[in-house]
């Protein structure tokens, strides 16, 4: 594989690979499969910074920043809350947030359309 991949060859990488999940009739991809996507496109490095953080109301603000050996750069920012995780990620909120930020500027870099698996509410 190399980074010029066409759409369809990203989306057989991806199926074949199983970093695809069907739900409800519809794909979502999964952070390991952007990362490793990234990495076949030429990923040079990502950067986290957190944005914002409001324990007593529960939310987590993230910025990512993917920059690709090319040199272009992409950002992304995600978000946790309470309400918008799972019970069980509810403890994990910081890390979460970071996680949605990079798939949200990976997914820039990668030219995917489709929804991450982590940015899935409960």
């Amino acid at each position: 594989m190399n980074n010029d991949m066409n759409h369809n060859e990203t989306m057989d990488f991806l199926h074949s690979n199983g970093f695809l999940l069907n739900m409800r009739g519809n794909d979502f991809v999964l952070y390991k499969g952007l990362l490793s996507l990234a990495h076949i496109k030429g990923l040079q490095s990502i950067e986290t910074d957190m944005v914002s953080i409001d324990m007593d109301r529960g939310l987590v603000i993230h910025k990512a920043i993917v920059t690709m050996k090319d040199g272009t750069v992409f950002h992304g920012y995600g978000d946790a809350s309470n309400k918008s995780v799972s019970k069980n990620i509810g403890p994990h909120l910081l890390r979460m947030s970071e996680t949605r930020a990079k798939a949200r500027a990976l997914r820039d870099a990668v030219n995917i359309g489709l929804c991450s698996t982590c940015e899935l509410g409960d």
